[in-house]
């Protein structure tokens, strides 16, 4: 008998190949947790590519096809899909599965239902309580979203009314410390970034978060005080139509010395609206302002949802914050959102 095949580089040796044939045959536990299932976003076949350039044709996914994602680039997904005999690999459009590739996690608080689609006609299971959830994008009245699973995850849509009443408001506001030493709670949640410094009548920093944010993403009071709601509107052919700042919130802290703008909002939180986000407008300044109430805050309070009303080119929150009437760079106040 050998002996070197009882050597330390030799039982190495050994261990290993057991491992790799125990992995081909059970699935190995880091890839089963990667892997990600899903159908396309609509009900048309999807092409599919034998090549990340999607230019060499290979097959069809079909809209009753479940997937499987190994691979997410904001250009093409790498799936795995059934065929008539077995199952076939390649690559398809982004946007043929997902809304966005990026977005903010949170915890659930209450059992949801998914759905294969943006619709309620084909249920797909559901999330639990406590599971943690990354919101990717909104489509009509559901959000596409990631979700655990045993052996991997799931893409699926809930509706957007679950993700406010279950996810969003469950999330409590990180807190920051301002220069003034007053704890302060960020405008945002984790994750959400500004993107880069730009003027702004005469002004120049960091104030639109467009990084990690979803239609629906949640914006909360950075301190103890007032917030008065309001939309900025101009009149086209006889129709109310929300104009420059859109949905938008003046915050006001207890103390008088803060004040903050938040812009181009989907909605308010716990207000109704005069004007529906739908009927909404890019163009700068407006005809009027409708004010539509204002309450007292607790800090860390939701009062809103991101959007992109009125003059707005994608979903942010345009925020300005000022301190003593001097208008502030927030990220020198809120460190870690840029």
């Amino acid at each position: 008998m050998n002996k070197t095949l009882f050597s330390k580089s030799g039982i190495a040796f050994l261990v290993c190949m057991i491992s790799w044939a125990a992995g081909l045959y059970f699935g190995h536990p880091s890839q089963a947790g990667a892997a990600v299932k899903c159908y396309t976003i609509g009900t048309s076949n999807v092409q599919v590519y034998s090549n990340t350039g999607l230019s060499k044709r290979y097959g069809a996914v079909y809209p009753s096809d479940e997937m499987t994602v190994s691979q997410v680039t904001d250009r093409y997904c790498k799936v795995t899909y059934p065929v008539a005999r077995g199952r076939k690999t390649g690559y398809i459009s982004r946007n043929k599965i997902l809304t966005k590739t990026t977005g903010s996690s949170y915890r659930s608080r209450s059992k949801i239902t998914t759905y294969r689609r943006a619709n309620n006609k084909n249920t797909y299971g559901y999330i639990a309580k406590g599971d943690t959830v990354k919101v990717l994008g909104a489509s009509g009245s559901y959000t596409q979203v990631k979700y655990p699973v045993g052996g991997g995850y799931k893409y699926a849509f809930i509706k957007t009314s679950d993700l406010k009443n279950y996810i969003l408001a469950s999330t409590p506001a990180p807190s920051f410390t301002a220069p003034n030493d007053q704890a302060m709670a960020a405008p945002v949640p984790v994750g959400c970034k500004f993107s880069k410094k730009t003027g702004d009548n005469g002004w120049y920093g960091y104030h639109d978060i467009n990084r990690g944010v979803a239609q629906g993403t949640p914006v909360y009071a950075i301190a103890d005080g007032t917030v008065t709601f309001k939309q900025a509107y101009r009149v086209y052919h006889g129709v109310q139509k929300l104009t420059s700042y859109g949905n938008f919130i003046d915050f006001q802290s207890a103390d008088k010395s803060y004040r903050a703008k938040y812009c181009h909002l989907n909605s308010f939180a716990g207000v109704r609206q005069r004007i529906s986000s739908a009927s909404t407008v890019r163009a700068g300044g407006s005809q009027g302002i409708h004010n539509l109430g204002s309450r007292t805050v607790r800090k860390g309070e939701i009062i809103g949802y991101i959007g992109t009303t009125g003059n707005s080119t994608g979903t942010h929150l345009h925020f300005e914050l000022y301190r003593n009437g001097m208008r502030l760079d927030p990220t020198s106040v809120f460190r870690g959102l840029y």
